[in-house]
This record gives C-alpha cells, sequence and structure tokens, in this order.
C-alpha cells in the first residue's frame, strides 16, 4: 500500500511537469500557460487542448467545455462545465458545480475539495488538502499536570510497544534461520561483507536507494509520456520486490554475522542457522529497540540498514565474496655501506 501511494504521489508530480510543455489551442482566450490571471470559460465556449494556469483563478460555467485537462497552481478552481482529461490542482480549492463532469482523475494537493450533488468524476479522486491556518489570539495556559491515568497509558502504550518489538523480531529471526538453510554461504559473504568495508557498504547502499528512486521515477514519467502503464505497472512492482528483499537479505546477513561472532566470544560453537536465528533477533530487538527514543533513535537502524543494504549488492547477493586486496609497495633494502 505505501509503495503504491508513492507511486501515485510520483505520477502526479510527473503529470505536473509534463502536462505545461504540452502546446494548447484556444478559441475565444489566449492559448496559455497562464501566469497571476484569471481564466473564464463562458457557458458554450470551448477550450481546445490542455489549460495550465500559474497563481490564478480558473471558472468554467455550465456548458463550457475543456478538450484537455486542467492544471492549476496555486488559486482556486469553480467549475459547472465538462473538463475532458484530468484535473489536476496544487495549493488553492476545488469546487464542483452540480452540472460538473470530469471524464478523466481529479488530483487535489493541498486543496480541499467542494463537490454538489449532482457533479460526476470519472476516474479517480485522491485530495490531499492542507488544512488552513487560522490565527488565534495567544492564550497563556498554566502547564497541565500529569495525572495519573495519563501516566498508567503512557506505561501500558510503552509495554505494549515493547512485546510488540519482542515478537516481530522473534520473527525475524525465524526468517534467518530458514533463509540460510537454503542460502547459507550467500548469506554468509553479506554478513563478513559489513564489517570489512563498512564506509564503502553504507555508500553503496545510499546509492542503491537513490537509484531506486531515480528508477521509479522515471518509470512513472515514461508511462506518462508514453502511455504503456501496462508495462510500467509490472517493472515497478518487479523493482520495488527486488529492492525490498535485499533489505531484508542485507539485515539477515548483519545478523549472521552477529551471531556467529556471538558464538566466538561465548567460545562455543552454534549451528549456522541458529547463529543466523539468534544474531538477527539480537540486530532487530536492539536496532529498534533504540528506535523507540525520540528524535535520534532513527540514526542507528538507518545506518545499519544503509551499511547492510550496501553488503547485498557489493557481494552481488552473496554470489561472490568481497575481495580486499591491500597494495603494499616492495620493500627495497638500503645497499650497504662502503667500507674504506
Amino acid at each position: 500500500m505505501k509503495i503504491l501511494a508513492k507511486f501515485t504521489t510520483l505520477l502526479i508530480l510527473a503529470t505536473l511537469l509534463f502536462l505545461p510543455l504540452q502546446a494548447v489551442y484556444a478559441q475565444g482566450i489566449d492559448d496559455g500557460p497562464f501566469f497571476g490571471e484569471s481564466v473564464t470559460l463562458e457557458s458554450g465556449e470551448t477550450f481546445s487542448g490542455d489549460l495550465v494556469v500559474f497563481g490564478g483563478s480558473v471558472t468554467i460555467e455550465q456548458d463550457a467545455t475543456v478538450t484537455g485537462s486542467v492544471v492549476l497552481v496555486g488559486g482556486s478552481l469553480v467549475t459547472d462545465g465538462e473538463v475532458r482529461g484530468d484535473m489536476v490542482v496544487v495549493g488553492g480549492a476545488v469546487s464542483l458545480g452540480a452540472s460538473a463532469h470530469v471524464v478523466g482523475n481529479l488530483f487535489a494537493v493541498g486543496a480541499p475539495i467542494s463537490r454538489a450533488e449532482g457533479s460526476r468524476v470519472d476516474g479517480g479522486v485522491l485530495n490531499n488538502p492542507k488544512k488552513p491556518s487560522v490565527a488565534t489570539p495567544e492564550v497563556i495556559v498554566p502547564p497541565e499536570v500529569p495525572q495519573p491515568a495519563a501516566l498508567v497509558d503512557g506505561a501500558v502504550n510503552f509495554v505494549g510497544n515493547l512485546f510488540s518489538l519482542f515478537f516481530q523480531s522473534i520473527g525475524f529471526g525465524l526468517l534467518a534461520a530458514l533463509l540460510v538453510l537454503f542460502l547459507p554461504e550467500q548469506t554468509r559473504r553479506v554478513g563478513e561483507a559489513v564489517p570489512a568495508q563498512p564506509a564503502w557498504a553504507g555508500a553503496m547502499g545510499l546509492g542503491s536507494i537513490l537509484l531506486f528512486i531515480t528508477a521509479l521515477v522515471a518509470l512513472a514519467l515514461f508511462s506518462v509520456l508514453i502511455v504503456t502503464m501496462f508495462l510500467t505497472i509490472p517493472m515497478i512492482i518487479a523493482i520495488s520486490v527486488i529492492f525490498a528483499a535485499a533489505v531484508v537479505f542485507g539485515w539477515v546477513g548483519l545478523g549472521t554475522e552477529i551471531g556467529l561472532r556471538l558464538a566466538a566470544a561465548l567460545k562455543t560453537e552454534f549451528p549456522l542457522p541458529l547463529s543466523a536465528g539468534l544474531g538477527t533477533f539480537l540486530l532487530h530487538l536492539g536496532a529498534n529497540g533504540f528506535g523507540l527514543i525520540p528524535c535520534f533513535g532513527w540514526v542507528v537502524p538507518t545506518l545499519l540498514s544503509l551499511v547492510s543494504l550496501g553488503a547485498v549488492f557489493l557481494t552481488r547477493f552473496g554470489t561472490r565474496p568481497l575481495s580486499i586486496t591491500v597494495a603494499q609497495a616492495p620493500v627495497e633494502s638500503a645497499p650497504p655501506a662502503e667500507t674504506v
């Protein structure tokens, strides 16, 4: 669901970038795009193409038609006519009258939508309105004294979070033990790459995240430009699944390395699945337990995720060991001193 929401947001941004570049052909008014102007389509008037307005307002009266899409940034849109494309409004307000008809989708980012009974939107409606800030007089309120009931509720919630984290860590540990049964050598290679090259692995992990985001944006733009959603959506899903698998695999590899080092510290030897399960359990419990700390709790889980993700790509998902060569210059012996 989160991946779908991110993809939808990227698709909106791609639409905003692409539509203003298209040429429009108007009948009765200028071609546009319009900057800081109010555009009104009177009843019976037709605007051919995409109507793009920045910092203005748009009014589409009843029986008026826009043959393309309407893009409005920073203004209000009132329509009682027909829009045969999409309607995109960023930072303003949208009002649909009883006779309004939008054939495509309606995207409103930071803009509340008001719809009269009888208005129609054939496509989807995505609304993320910005709550208006209302200036209120400053009132001095005495500090609230924590009530015993509130303290008890906070303690219960904290204990509940700890129990949830504990059982999640057990689940990750079992997953690690199962994964090591099928990919023992690959998991160990990923884990060994983390302490061998932590800085390089962290840089590789950060680069892979940037590359992943770039690939999603490029595919979203490609789907808008070429209109091949049936091809780009499976590609986006496949890339997302591979990326998620790399994150989990890196976490398990790092946990396996922790389990092996713990066994060495205790001067004993655990079976590899047990080492992987125990190490991943401790890794998940410790990192996400530290994540419960306000403000700075995200630092440790984020750094560990970057390093472990980079180790996965450094070792090509554990298919090859990380080769570390240290170039040593040959040491030349000094010539013997001449004796008189």
